[in-house]
């Protein structure tokens, strides 16, 4: 009796406390359809992720601030540049919601909380270094060759979905680079390779339980569709990256790596950077563990849809295709000519191609923040534990920052002339602030690459306009239909 007393207290303090936010900010225009306790629920109906993702689109089609309800709970949409800069630079903004836990990487970049984001974040940007980032190119070259001997192996006159080959690609990439594993050459390392693409699979659906708020209790969660199997991948993962962080250390102490040559590569890659930073404890072995884990997952997951979707568009737009191809055989006449940052620099059509493709389609279309201490925005103060989400999806699509035909695939929106005078928070592809993406470079070099590669190869088409393009509601932009590109092998 005295539960049932205490619950019920409980459940009407919550329902005071919701009717009193749902009075809050009445000047805020409000997400529609809106009802009480279940609040926008209805955008997110049915099981249609295209629908979703558009509806939920529809919602930040404001000019500066919209609020929603996600069940009981209110949450901010930013649209305005402006006050999106006023929330990623905030120092008291850099707390992320209590959903990215679903994540379930608790420590790790993307998700971890403040108090453990700040310190991993002081000694990995010491990782992401230049030579670093030079030294990588090897390893990236590599792994496009491997690429591009595997779709020559698919049918001419055929459409081949490339995304299965760019997600390989970019994971391997990253595990060479992040924790050595050349997955290239060993076949121990596909098992790990292979539980690590059903883990991304798990990472694209997290979107799904944010905006379901009765998947938020786990008992209800952990009897969806594949959960144990997902959990499976995860538990592996994380326990063969624990075993590589191992490998290393002891390699590293013993000075057990065979030739000068492969010790003076394998010395620059993330893990054995970080074991090597004297003085510095951080970074335990399970905050290094779920670093890679986040690295290796979101890199390969971001960068691996990135490239399929500049194949997509290279092949609805031949005529930039052959743009690209011409400058790549002017800066690159030979294969055997090396990449280095300087020769992507000057690669300057190759950089406004990519660069527009994630304006139109930003590897994250959406984020979000939380506050530590209240915060004022267009006047209303907000006060802690407020969530705040920002889309970058219909950030790239203001008329007031890219023009009239904002709609359009156009890469001289990159342009020197274009870029003048545009907001510097109007374009994030990477998000912004102190706590935007460690691996922006690292992702822009590896993407170049990859694709110098492709077209340096293979002439692209397909059936599919521009119109066509539609995507699917998650944590990570994904085409809503493959990637169906017809590969002709270019003399």
């Amino acid at each position: 009796m005295l539960l049932l007393l205490v619950l019920a207290i409980a459940a009407l303090l919550a329902l005071l406390d919701y009717v009193k936010k749902l009075h809050r900010f009445p000047s805020i225009p409000t997400a529609r359809p809106n009802h009480p306790v279940i609040g926008n629920a209805l955008l997110f109906r049915g099981t249609d992720l295209q629908e979703k993702f558009e509806r939920f689109n529809r919602v930040f089609r404001v000019d500066r601030l919209v609020k929603g309800w996600l069940g009981p709970m209110m949450y901010v949409g930013v649209a305005h540049p402006d006050l999106i800069q006023r929330v990623l630079t905030d120092p008291n903004c850099l707390q992320k919601p209590f959903y990215y836990e679903f994540f379930s990487i608790r420590n790790g970049l993307l998700t971890a909380k403040y108090d453990v984001w700040k310190p991993s974040r002081k000694v990995l940007n010491r990782t992401f270094n230049t030579r670093f980032l030079n030294d990588s190119i090897r390893a990236f070259r590599k792994c496009s060759q491997v690429m591009v001997d595997r779709m020559k192996c698919c049918p001419e006159g055929v459409p081949v979905d490339v995304l299965p080959y760019t997600m390989q690609c970019t994971l391997e990439m990253i595990c060479a680079t992040s924790m050595g594993l050349d997955v290239l050459e060993k076949a121990d390392n596909k098992q790990f390779v292979d539980s690590m693409e059903v883990y991304c699979v798990f990472l694209r659906n997290v979107a799904t339980r944010i905006f379901h708020p009765l998947s938020y209790i786990d008992v209800i969660y952990q009897r969806t569709h594949n959960y144990s199997q997902l959990e499976r991948a995860r538990h592996f993962c994380l326990d063969y990256a624990k075993q590589t962080i191992d490998k290393r250390r002891a390699a590293l102490k013993n000075q057990s790596i065979s030739t000068k040559e492969d010790h003076e590569f394998r010395r620059k890659i993330i893990i054995d950077q970080v074991l090597e930073m004297d003085g510095d404890e951080e970074l335990n072995d399970q905050n290094l563990r779920d670093q890679i884990m986040t690295f290796v997952a979101a890199g390969s997951d971001t960068v691996g849809h990135g490239v399929a979707h500049a194949c997509l568009f290279l092949a609805i737009f031949p005529d930039l295709q052959e743009k690209l191809a011409t400058e790549i055989a002017t800066v690159l006449p030979l294969e055997e000519v090396d990449i280095t940052p300087e020769t992507l620099k000057n690669l300057t059509f190759l950089d406004k191609f990519f660069k527009e493709t994630m304006r139109v389609a930003p590897p994250a279309p959406m984020i979000a923040r939380s506050n530590m201490e209240e915060i004022e925005l267009d006047g209303f103060r907000f006060p802690p534990d407020t969530i705040f989400i920002m889309n970058f999806y219909e950030l790239h699509r203001r008329a007031d920052i890219w023009g009239p035909h904002a709609d359009r695939f156009d890469p001289e929106n990159f342009s020197e002339e274009r870029s003048q005078g545009r907001h510097p928070f109007g374009y994030l592809p990477f998000s912004g602030g102190s706590r935007n993406c460690i691996g922006l470079r690292y992702a822009m070099i590896n993407a170049k690459i990859m694709l110098i590669y492709i077209v340096r190869n293979f002439r692209l088409s397909t059936h599919l306009r521009f119109e066509d393009v539609k995507f699917l509601m998650g944590i990570t932009l994904h085409l809503a239909f493959k990637h169906s590109i017809v590969l002709e092998r270019r003399n």
